[in-house]
């Protein structure tokens, strides 16, 4: 097997530092919630273990937006179990006649999602990842990244990294490739790129339109992190700015103060072209029970990564994801990616289900040409 890798790491969007003070962050994909089955067999398989880490991901404190109580909040995300047809903003003001219960959703739905409300599917009130709930939260010991190196360790020499590939000719019977200064040929491969990636590729002869339409469609939102030490671990947590659309948490033994900002106008808010100086900041005024150590913040974005170009893939009413176009291979090439993975999108798990289809996809092709 031979795997060209773009940048000098594997991993992709899942990607996991360790600061100053020891503390083993995610710059990119984070919480690993119920459901996620493949992904917890991945990491027995691999010999890692989770950790629980104690944050509340589906149960986040609104602060600073209309007054709101428990239950009126409680109601409000029981009103969206069946939002119906239109976008969120639409489903919000027809089910929730609490304005702060608006507000707070409104705000939850943005970050997680990334994307503007007015754009956004109503169905995606239904995902797990915008639901309410005290639900368990997990992340890989030492790092999600050690899922994918861990993975390419059992491939060893095939993984190379700093290698974009360039072009991809392609038939029923076989591919071949250019990445570095080679090119490789194989009975088949998978491209797991970003949609707007696997677009800019040279491909040989071009993708069939309704591949290239599914592509072009798909449409990513916009989300940033930001880290900052603490002088001591503080106790789990989870509050939400709802006018400025980001939340804050702590978990459990980790001295850091961990934010996530998502949509366009979030990151515009919190001038997050500038640098993390404005954020940090607004994170110490939402949090004045923390101790902040000395130190500089850490800030992570995904906008401006030339192989991703954004954070992860939302489902849109302008330009809705054709799930079926996006997984369905194209002669000897299989699709995965978290945007092919139909309801699992934007997700770790997505990630992970996507390999899964197209590896068989791999072998049913294989399989037809015996």
């Amino acid at each position: 097997m031979t795997v060209f890798e773009a940048r000098d790491r594997v991993g992709g969007r899942v990607y996991s530092q360790r600061l100053g003070n020891g503390a083993v962050v995610e710059m990119g994909a984070e919480f690993v919630l119920p459901g996620y089955d493949v992904l917890g067999e991945t990491v027995d398989r691999l010999g890692l273990a989770l950790y629980e880490k104690g944050t509340l991901y589906g149960d986040r404190e609104p602060r600073d937006g209309p007054p709101v109580t428990r239950e009126e909040l409680v109601a409000g995300y029981a009103a969206l179990r069946e939002p119906g047809s239109g976008s969120v903003a639409d489903a919000l003001e027809r089910l929730v006649p609490s304005a702060g219960a608006r507000a707070a959703i409104a705000s939850r739905v943005a970050v997680s999602s990334g994307y503007e409300l007015d754009d956004q599917d109503a169905a995606a009130l239904a995902e797990g990842a915008a639901g309410l709930g005290d639900f368990p939260s997990h992340s890989v010991i030492g790092g999600n990244d050690r899922i994918a190196r861990g993975l390419a360790e059992r491939i060893g020499s095939g993984v190379h990294t700093s290698t974009p590939v360039l072009r991809v000719a392609h038939s029923d019977a076989g591919v071949v490739v250019r990445a570095g200064g080679g090119e490789v040929a194989a009975d088949a491969c998978v491209i797991a790129t970003p949609a707007s990636h696997a677009l800019a590729l040279e491909w040989d002869p071009p993708l069939p339109d309704w591949k290239r339409e599914a592509l072009a469609g798909v449409r990513y939102g916009q989300a940033s992190k930001l880290f900052q030490s603490l002088a001591s671990p503080a106790p789990p947590s989870q509050t939400l700015s709802v006018p400025l659309r980001f939340w804050t948490w702590t978990q459990h033994g980790i001295p850091v103060a961990a934010s996530f900002a998502g949509s366009p106008s979030a990151l515009e808010l919190l001038d997050i072209d500038r640098g993390p100086e404005r954020w940090a900041e607004e994170v110490r005024r939402l949090r004045p029970d923390l101790e902040f150590a000395d130190g500089p913040p850490l800030l992570a974005t995904w906008h401006d990564d030339p192989w991703a170009g954004g954070a992860y893939s939302a489902r849109t009413l302008s330009s809705p994801p054709d799930d079926e176009a996006l997984g369905r291979p194209v002669g000897a090439v299989a699709f995965a990616g978290e945007h092919t993975a139909g309801r699992w999108h934007g997700l770790m798990e997505g990630a992970l289900r996507s390999g899964l289809r197209a590896a068989n996809d791999v072998d049913q092709l294989l399989a037809a040409r015996a």
